[in-house]
């Protein structure tokens, strides 16, 4: 064999052996069929099955959302890969615009549970969570909660039971009739007999209500009769949410107005009441004073207030956006002094509220921006040593200087989610600041002379192959990689 047929070889090896593994990633979420419409009917008449269709575009953002978060999951790809013939319509090709003519697609993404005979069975618009797409799913699933089903009764002028009408309120919000929705809920809120408004049945006219609206204190004021016949968690679960989604509204708007320190003041007094049954657990009370206790604070520009805030609010595990105000402030107005008592929990913050490698050195880039010292380099080496080990795969190093202007508003190399995909199929990634002293023997060892570099590491730890200098373009930098992928 010549040397050119052999390294022709390896290269269709390699290119094999990475389709398989990117095939691997998406195998554990819905497994979508290349498969025309007439062809997914054909094959759900002859395997019993219903239709799943997800309508998307390549320029979707939302779609591709959906499809990172919520398709590519095991426990959604189980469930349809188990009850339906699974496709994707793209509208902007031929059969796509013929089936958004057809099913009347005004947005996307939209799914659609269709029948057999390509009647639609269920239907949903817009991006939902794992846990209320599961459940969109399941109501379309089981025929008598579905739109089919239950248009099917108002046709022929048939009565509902309180479940089919509560299915009923559920769908129209799906396909985004929401003020039919709203009008069908506050005639069951209204005639619906108090024993049964408390049931487990009628919580979906709830679940969803924020501080304020008359559901939210309906619970408020039944909460003992709703916590005796539904989860007591479900419940207590509902009223933190609403009243820490309140307090955090204040800080997002940034308004020290007489109106926000009375409504903190309200939401003190009445969860600080040693009587207080509104929640009956106290660590769940202490979740939501500790929020107002940060936000008056942030309202009232108090600097020691707020850090001591933020660390006791670390400590519940308690993170949201809006903290990065308060962070912001102490950052750009604190003291020295107060940048050290900071420094003390944003290791935690950033190694367990950022769920990516990708969300942690977007953490760590806003830390030093804003001064707040943090130490987490030689622990990002640490932990893609691991991931080799357990997950038998290279390593790439990204080895940048955090300092460069460039990198203060750039994410890493891999920012592309479709290249995250394909590197993560390869082999474990990372990201490593070499301004950071933790870290300086990775510097005597890698030789580095013009960042950002790139070290290809095989699973015991030696350096392959290796490049230099930014990639823009995203074929150079997989054809870079692809090259280092066949020396191994």
């Amino acid at each position: 064999m010549s040397v050119v047929n052999e390294l022709c070889m390896k290269r269709n090896i390699l290119l094999i052996i990475s389709l398989l593994a990117c095939c691997s990633v998406f195998a554990q979420g819905v497994k979508f069929d290349a498969l025309s419409l007439d062809q997914a009917l054909a094959r759900a008449q002859a395997e019993e099955k219903l239709v799943f269709v997800d309508v998307t575009a390549s320029w979707c953002g939302p779609c591709k959302l959906m499809f990172e978060e919520v398709l590519s999951r095991k426990d959604v790809g189980e469930y349809c890969n188990e009850q339906f013939i699974c496709i994707q319509i793209n509208v902007d090709n031929l059969e796509g615009k013929d089936f958004r003519k057809r099913y009347e697609v005004k947005s996307i993404p939209t799914f659609f549970i269709l029948q057999k005979d390509g009647v639609v069975r269920h239907r949903l618009q817009g991006t939902r969570n794992p846990k209320e797409f599961l459940a969109w799913l399941e109501r379309g699933e089981n025929e008598t909660s579905s739109l089919f089903f239950l248009n099917l009764l108002l046709d022929q002028k048939q009565k509902m039971s309180l479940q089919n009408t509560i299915d009923y309120y559920l769908i129209l919000k799906d396909i985004r009739k929401l003020h039919e929705a709203d009008s069908i809920r506050n005639i069951l809120f209204e005639q619906t007999p108090f024993e049964k408004l408390t049931d487990r049945e009628c919580w979906p006219l709830f679940n969803e209500d924020p501080y304020g609206s008359k559901y939210f204190e309906y619970v408020v004021k039944h909460g003992d009769k709703f916590r005796e016949k539904q989860e007591r968690d479900r419940i207590d679960d509902y009223l933190v949410r609403g009243y820490k989604q309140e307090i955090q509204r204040l800080m997002y708007d940034c308004q020290a107005s007489t109106e926000a320190f009375d409504l903190i003041k309200q939401i003190v007094a009445v969860l600080s009441d040693p009587d207080c049954t509104i929640i009956s657990k106290a660590d769940k009370i202490k979740v939501v004073l500790t929020w107002a206790k940060e936000v008056k604070a942030f309202l009232e520009s108090d600097i020691p207030g707020m850090i001591e805030g933020m660390r006791e609010l670390v400590e519940l595990n308690e993170w949201q956006d809006c903290l990065w105000h308060a962070m912001k402030y102490v950052g750009l107005n604190g003291k020295d002094e107060d940048k050290e008592r900071v420094g003390q929990f944003t290791s935690k913050m950033l190694f367990e509220f950022a769920n990516t490698p990708v969300e942690q050195w977007d953490f760590y880039q806003k830390f030093r921006y804003l001064g707040f010292p943090i130490s987490c380099n030689g622990k990002f080496w640490r932990n893609a040593l691991e991931q080799v080990k357990e997950k038998n795969k290279p390593l790439l190093v990204e080895c940048v200087r955090g300092n460069d202007a460039y990198f203060v508003t750039r994410n890493w190399a891999w920012d592309l989610s479709e290249r995250v995909v394909y590197l993560n199929s390869l082999c474990v990634c990372v990201r490593i600041d070499m301004d950071d002293p933790e870290v300086a023997f990775l510097k005597e060892r890698f030789e580095i002379t013009n960042y950002p570099a790139y070290f290809l590491l095989d699973k015991n730890g030696e350096v392959k192959y290796s490049w230099e200098g930014m990639i823009g373009e995203d074929q150079v930098f997989r054809d870079s990689l692809r090259k280092g992928l066949e020396g191994l």
